[in-house]
């Protein structure tokens, strides 16, 4: 019952509202307890705002203890399984982060902690439980597959989600990387204009479309192959199988290269099979083929034919125009057929099929397939007196001489002095569209720069440009291409020359060119806006050039910087210019300073961040470090922002040096000394500190200076490591320097009391050259001591000889003799200074030293530890002292170094009333001690009480001494005698039991705990009856007026029952009657028991009835419970039936008055269980089950089994010949004492009656 309390209350705790009767009817119900816990998690995952990770680690711990109280029927593992579910869930990153921790991440992890183990098991010192690696997997899938589907975009916040609980599982087994690459597969359909939902994605069936649907949304999806394929691939869209096309690669290549095979399509997509499937041997030769095959295609795409015919027609109207003779090859020969049908039908062909032109452009873009291809395409060489003639029209000898780039471009820039005019007349001739030419340029960049230049020079916007440099990865070539390609054109705006066909421009140094027009444009403003927008473009390539020429001098020195970053990004190129600050070589120091300069970064930073590395990182002295900074001046510039350096040096460099560095510490103060002295807000100064350094430095070694001034630590106990008789006086007058934690300073006397007492247990090299070891030794080193009392205030010598006589080390290292004798020289000293200090009179400088009083209030103290010392060899505390008991040693130790103060005794006397010592040996205690301590057992207990109290309340200060208040309370409860009375602790405990803002089950406990040793009063009583009341029906307002005797309760009973029409609400009627005192009624048919078990038939009996469970099981639990219980039903009430309940078919435990309204017809084993039959024979009942079909198993049972359960025979035969039953009860006998089955007749029976019994 506690336990289903402790449930309610926990669920509570986290937000969830269940009564107690929901939880007793879970508890062996996996369905519903695995439904609770699930709903637990998620409920505290999707609190706002969300919770920590200690809550979560708590929300953990409180499912193990469920499960290990309560639903047991429930694993340990399931507990974390469902927990790692649920954080997985949550949708919170860092709740993902924490489901790590509690999962093996791979399969070959080591980690194979049970998961058992509770996250308070690991804070104790234990290992942390994780779930299994395969559980793992299935939990992060699941996860993961959830916020996908759920996703609505790339960009949706679950995708990131489903990533990070992917990555959980390191070693990525298949399952996992195909949701990793579904993921991926978003982002690729994203840059082909695909919208579609993340779960549309995953339900797609034939994945293949979706490759159609990139096709059809992009106009350059065509160009992007392999990006399709890496789609295709990610998609799985040939799924998981691998399969090797060995013979089928064959097949295919063969075919594609069979030239009686007319279908050219056919053949290119067997080509490309075979290059997809083949071994990397096969490539080039497939490559070859492949090519010669595009060429025919194209040759069939734009019916391309040559005519040996008119070789003289065309030459007067295009090679005039189109550059010297000289710059081609005469053309002639065989070959000359192949332009014979060049007419305007293949312009007219280029001109409506501009996808075809594309293609051909885009294939044709390589200068080597040019070299290969060409001669398929050339007229025959005819060597004439004009030289070489073509054919076809002005266009196409364009087109001609743009393919034929390649070989007149020599790979220099200067190449362009002929192809110039012709590459910018280029759209206008073939109207090709903006996309082919920033297609084609792309495309030869990597392999001709003075081609891709071509092309660029060809385009219609000369800002178009930009769409093809932006697309190059950032190189020193390609940034000098930019820059060139816009000097060209800011060079032909100013000054037009690009129709020349050999203009000087063309020859000119690209690098001269480029600096010209720079210095030129720099130079001039007010230029039109058109040059406006190209000057622009040359500054922002020669600024990206400039960033990465610095950032490979950066690369160059070996410092890891990233040469792509550091030009793109400007926060990178901030940090890695301060990064380079950090180093003692000049050359690199310039460098920073010169990138410094030309990014525009603040030198005070650039200074500031080197002054932080010498004093942290450089390893130099203090004395180099002050040469470096004078020699860069750092200083000068530094000072101009005090506040800024002031901040910086008390957060960076401070925490950095050591407290013993004094040189270090003193040049640091001295710096902020002479930069920003009065920006420090700190109680000590930096010119106080350079006088302390400069004065400690040489008086101490190892002195740690920061831990003396940090304003939290005592300076005292810096000082004690370092004080010796040679510099105690130099730094007691400096103490007035030091501020003390809580306010005011360090005294001079305070100074040599510290001395004294490390002098008293260490001894000192010139005072006392040997440190103590006997008890004579020890009274020398109080001697030696004694002579520099007079240097101490009053306050100062009490604490000084309570530190060596009350100390643990004291009441270690020294008897109680010598204690007594050091207090009592002490105390002889303290009356001759005090007799000095009278005569002196009242002029002394310390005020203090001179005043009686205070050396009267040292003597008494002093007088009081002596009293108390005199009662150590009282009999008790020496008993306590000798004990075997490690709990009563304390005991002793502890009144030892109390010094009979109120406070240690009482505290001490409270110690032992809580740990249940005898109130005699507390009262023996407070006897001894010396002093008017106002202390008695009653006063002690009050207080212990009282603590007990505030641990049931929860107070965070006593909750860690009282980790179990409860069996504290019960201890003291126990110990209780005539000293104190029950009234006296009921007085104590009712504010907390009547107070309603408290846990009810504490409050419960301790009226339980005052009801089992005491006789409460009847108001008591009745409010433990309250309370157990109210924690079962907590739901429903219930007052005293409604409980306070047994007719209201049964009134109340009737009542609630009368309301019941669920399962969980009879079973909350029987966590009350259980709660209340046993209502045992005259008439049988009255007891609650037997009135709620046929309220429940009923229900259950009814049409529409709630009620669906195992009925007859769930009674005999009920009867189960309450056989050892003081609900221990009589025998007039007990069951002596079994009721077969239609519709069940199990038993069902009943009383004589169950039994009349449902007769039992037969009895087997499925409806009579021998547990029935043990409780009939306990409760006595075998003479009233004679009349019902239970007898004949109920006797057979008490025959097998008498043994076992303790019942007598001839006693049960005796009891049924008294009833009547002659016939019974022999033949009982018989079969007890072993008569042959022959025998035993109904006359033999009664024969034998009258001679056994």
């Amino acid at each position: 019952f506690m336990d289903a309390i402790d449930v309610v209350e926990v669920l509570e705790k986290h937000g969830l509202q269940k009564p107690v009767s929901y939880v007793r009817s879970s508890q062996t119900s996996t369905e519903e307890a695995h439904a609770l816990m699930v709903k637990l998690c998620r409920h505290t995952g999707r609190r706002t705002p969300p919770v920590s990770e200690s809550v979560w680690r708590g929300v953990l711990q409180d499912l193990l203890d469920m499960q290990h109280s309560v639903y047991t029927c429930l694993l340990p593992d399931t507990c974390h399984q469902i927990f790692v579910e649920s954080l997985l869930c949550s949708g919170r990153p860092e709740n993902v982060v924490l489901a790590g921790q509690l999962i093996h991440c791979s399969a070959v992890s080591h980690d194979v902690v049970p998961v058992s183990v509770s996250f308070r098991d690991r804070g104790r010192g234990g290992l942390s439980a994780k779930v299994n690696y395969h559980t793992a997997v299935e939990l992060v899938l699941a996860a993961a597959r959830e916020y996908f589907n759920s996703s609505t975009t790339l960009t949706d916040p679950c995708i990131e989600l489903a990533r990070e609980c992917l990555k959980l599982i390191t070693d990525c087994p298949p399952a996992v990387q195909e949701e990793m690459d579904i993921i991926s597969s978003l982002s690729v359909l994203e840059s082909f204009n695909v919208n579609i939902l993340p779960l549309q994605v995953r339900l797609r069936v034939e994945r293949l479309s979706i490759i159609e649907q990139c096709i059809s949304q992009c106009s350059k999806a065509y160009t992007q192959s392999a990006l399709l394929l890496d789609l295709a691939s990610l998609l799985r869209v040939a799924g998981n199988t691998h399969t090797h096309l060995g013979e089928e690669f064959n097949l295919c290549s063969l075919l594609g290269q069979c030239e009686g095979y007319m279908d050219l399509r056919a053949r290119q997509e067997l080509l490309a099979f075979s290059l997809t499937h083949c071994p990397p041997a096969s490539i080039h030769p497939l490559l070859a083929a492949s090519s010669d095959l595009q060429t025919q295609v194209l040759y069939q795409a734009v019916n391309y034919q040559m005519d040996p015919l008119e070789p003289e027609c065309f030459w007067d109207e295009t090679v005039q125009s189109a550059g010297p003779p000289s710059s081609v090859s005469p053309l002639g020969g065989a070959a000359g057929d192949l332009l014979h049908r060049t007419t305007n039908r293949t312009i007219e062909v280029l001109a409506s099929t501009g996808l075809t032109t594309k293609a051909v452009l885009t294939a044709v873009s390589d200068h080597s397939w040019w070299k290969n291809q060409l001669n398929y395409l050339r007229p025959l060489h005819v060597r004439t007196q004009r030289g070489l003639y073509w054919h076809g029209k002005h266009e196409m000898l364009t087109f001609l001489k743009q393919v034929k780039s390649p070989q007149s471009f020599s790979g220099q820039f200067k190449g362009l002095y002929w192809h110039g005019k012709h590459m910018l007349t280029f759209p206008v001739s073939l109207s090709l569209s903006l996309s082919v030419l920033l297609q084609l340029a792309s495309d030869a960049f990597p392999r001709d720069m003075t081609l891709s230049l071509a092309y660029l020079l060809a385009l219609p916007q000369v800002l178009d440009a930009n769409r093809c440099f932006e697309m190059q990865s950032h190189s020193a070539l390609s940034l000098q291409l930019a820059a060139y390609y816009y000097s060209l054109q800011i060079y032909n705006h100013l000054v037009p020359c690009l129709k020349a066909n050999t203009h000087t421009l063309y020859r000119a140094d690209p690098k001269e060119l480029i600096r010209l027009v720079t210095q030129h444009v720099t130079a001039h403003s007010d230029w039109p806006a058109d040059v406006e927008e190209l000057i622009g473009q040359l500054q922002v390539y020669n600024e990206r050039l400039t960033d990465l020429t610095q950032a490979q001098v950066l690369q160059g020195l070996g410092r890891g910087v990233d040469v792509r970053r550091f030009s793109s990004d400007t926060h990178y190129k901030k940090q890695t210019i301060l990064g380079l600050t950090e180093t003692l070589d000049d050359s690199v120091w310039r460098i920073s300073l010169s990138l410094a300069q030309r990014y525009s970064i603040p030198l005070w930073d650039i200074y500031m961040t080197h002054l932080e590395f010498l004093f942290t990182d450089s390893g130099l002295s203090t004395k180099d470090i002050e040469g470096r900074v004078d020699t860069l001046a750092l200083f000068d510039s530094l000072k101009s922002e005090p506040e800024s350096f002031h901040s910086h040096m008390s957060k960076y460099v401070l925490t950095s040096v050591e407290g013993t560095d004094l040189p270090r510490l003193l040049y640091y103060y001295t710096l902020l000394e002479e930069c920003c002295g009065s920006y420090c807000s700190s109680v000590i100064t930096p010119d106080t500190h350079i006088k302390l350094l400069k004065k400690l430095r040489s008086v101490t070694t190892g002195l740690d200076y920061r831990k003396m001034t940090d304003e939290v630590s005592d300076p005292l106990a810096a000082l004690e490591p370092v004080l010796t008789s040679q510099n105690v006086l130099s730094i007691s007058k400096l103490a007035n320097r030091l501020p003390r934690p809580g306010g005011g300073v360090v005294s001079a006397s305070a100074v040599h009391a510290t001395w004294l007492r490390k002098l008293f247990w260490r001894g000192d090299p010139q005072v006392l050259k040997r440190p103590p070891q006997t008890e004579q030794d020890y009274l020398h080193a109080y001697d030696t001591c004694a002579k520099y009392l007079d240097r101490l205030l009053p306050a100062d010598a009490v604490h000084f000889l309570d530190d060596i006589t009350f100390s643990p080390l004291a009441v270690n290292q020294l008897s109680v003799s010598v204690r007594v004798e050091v207090m009592k020289r002490g105390m002889k000293a303290l009356r001759q200074l005090r007799e000095k200090s009278r005569k002196r009179g009242v002029d002394e400088v310390e005020s203090d030293r001179s005043d009686t009083s205070s050396f009267d209030h040292a003597l008494s103290h002093l007088q009081q530890s002596l009293a108390h010392l005199d009662t150590l060899g009282h009999s008790f505390i020496l008993s306590l002292k000798d004990s075997n008991q490690e709990r009563l040693q304390n005991y002793s130790r502890t009144y030892d170094l109390s010094r009979s103060e109120r406070s240690k005794v009482q505290a001490l006397a409270v110690t032992m009333a809580t740990d249940g010592q005898p109130l005699e040996q507390i009262g023996e205690l407070l006897g001894i001690a010396v002093g008017n301590l106002d202390l008695s057992i009653k006063t002690v207990l009050q207080v212990a009480v009282e603590n007990v109290v505030s641990a049931l309340s929860g107070d965070e200060d006593v909750v860690n001494d009282y980790p179990e208040p409860l069996m504290v309370l019960e201890g003291m409860v126990t110990a209780v005698d005539s000293v104190v009375s029950s009234d006296d602790l009921l007085a104590w405990l009712r504010p907390f039991c009547s107070d309603g803002s408290r846990a009810v089950r504490p409050r419960i406990e301790v009226l339980q705990i005052l009801e089992n040793n005491f006789s409460l009063r009847d108001s008591d009583v009745h409010l433990l009856l309250l309370y157990r009341t109210q924690a079962v029906l907590k739901d429903l307002q219930v007052e005293m007026d409604d409980i306070d005797n047994e007719e209201k309760r049964y009134r109340l009973f009737l009542q609630l029952l009368g309301d019941s029409r669920k399962w969980e609400e009879f079973q909350q009627l029987m966590l009350l009657l259980q709660a209340w005192p046993p209502m045992m009624k005259e008439e049988c048919e009255r007891n609650p028991w037997v009135v709620l078990t046929s309220s429940l038939i009923e229900c259950c009996r009814g049409h529409g009835s709630e009620v669906r469970l195992d009925l007859g099981q769930e009674i005999m639990n009920m009867v189960r419970s309450l056989y050892p219980s003081k609900h221990k039903l009589p025998a007039q009430v007990t069951p002596t039936g079994v009721w077969e309940f239609k519709g069940h078919g199990r038993t069902l435990g009943l009383s004589p008055v169950f039994l009349t309204m449902y007769p039992v017809s037969q009895v087997c084993d499925s409806t009579c269980d021998p547990e029935l039959l043990s409780l009939l024979l306990d409760a006595g009942l075998l003479v009233g089950c004679v009349p019902s079909p239970l007898y004949p198993p109920l006797s057979a049972h008490l025959l097998s089994r008498h043994r076992e359960g303790g019942w007598d025979v001839e006693k049960a035969a005796s009891e049924l010949l008294q009833a009547g039953y002659r016939a019974q009860a022999g033949s009982l006998l018989l079969t007890y004492r072993g008569t042959h089955p022959g025998l035993s007749t109904f006359t033999t029976a009664l024969t034998v009656i009258k001679k056994w019994l």
